[in-house]
């Protein structure tokens, strides 16, 4: 397997070049569109003075602090999105992908979130990466230049699942598939209360997923289900044979996920599929 070998190689064994340059444009697309959707719906005013964000901030750090944070966030906003096209587009991919790590981090500030840290990582992973290509173009070649990248963000994406699947081991309100019943019945019960639609529940779903008895046991499968994918999913990625079927569950397992609040997770999701391209050498 060509992941522990680049470890006993010292990471010199080459890898398709155009695998992290596909990887650069798709990861560029994740950030784009979590970037376009944090500004919809009033999301560049969120900081606004008078706004529950900002009073948040201050509690927390102070108000000279909140009163930065808030001035320099409409340009963080643009620069990162602007920088989020760049990527996609191989423009000073570098120098484009760190403005986006920067302002992935600069939102942890004031909304920080699991989901924000991984997309921030993987990332990251350009930097190191010896040939980004150029613009749209891909490379032929084969060479130990993005070994490291490439080594690096398919081992976040498997400590991700992996990590996820440990965390709901050990939580019984998610084992008994309790807590998937009640995000899903409460998201129902307030989403007309909500000034935008943030969720979107198929209705013969919410018919056969329900808070009885007999939905919460369906929710428990549901939940064991996600668990056993976690763990095999990155494994399976690996093996040329059977990594069709792998990307095939991956996609559906991230569209159920994407489900339960679609706004919040297109991006992560966009991301996580993408390093699917980096599992292969």
């Amino acid at each position: 397997m060509w992941f522990l070998d680049t470890i006993t190689s010292g990471f010199s064994t080459p890898t398709s070049e155009c695998r992290i340059q596909y990887f650069r444009i798709i990861i560029g697309i994740a950030c784009f569109a979590k970037f376009s959707l944090a500004l919809l719906n009033k999301g560049w005013y969120r900081l606004e003075k008078d706004g529950y964000t900002h009073y948040s901030l201050q509690r927390r750090m102070g108000v000279e602090q909140a009163d930065l944070i808030t001035a320099t966030y409409h340009s963080v906003m643009v620069i990162r999105l602007l920088a989020s096209i760049a990527v996609i587009c191989g423009i000073a991919p570098r120098i484009s992908a760190l403005l986006v790590v920067g302002g992935l981090f600069y939102e942890l500030i004031y909304e920080y979130r699991y989901n924000t840290i991984y997309i921030a990582l993987m990332v990251a992973c350009l930097l190191p990466a010896g040939n980004l290509g150029d613009g749209f173009t891909v490379s032929d070649q084969a060479s130990s230049a993005n070994t490291w990248a490439q080594f690096l963000a398919v081992l976040i994406t498997i400590d991700v699942y992996w990590n996820g699947a440990w965390l709901k081991v050990r939580s019984p309100h998610f084992m008994s598939g309790l807590l998937l019943a009640q995000f899903v019945h409460g998201a129902e019960e307030v989403k007309g209360r909500l000034p935008y639609k943030e969720f979107f529940y198929p209705r013969p779903l919410l018919k056969i997923l329900n808070e009885n008895p007999a939905g919460v046991k369906k929710w428990q499968l549901a939940a064991q289900a996600t668990i056993f994918l976690e763990v095999l999913l990155p494994l399976a990625l690996f093996v040329p044979q059977i990594r069709p079927w792998a990307i095939a569950i991956g996609i559906a397992l991230h569209v159920a996920f994407a489900l339960l609040k679609p706004r919040g997770i297109i991006g992560f999701s966009i991301a996580t599929l993408a390093s699917y391209i980096l599992f292969v050498p």
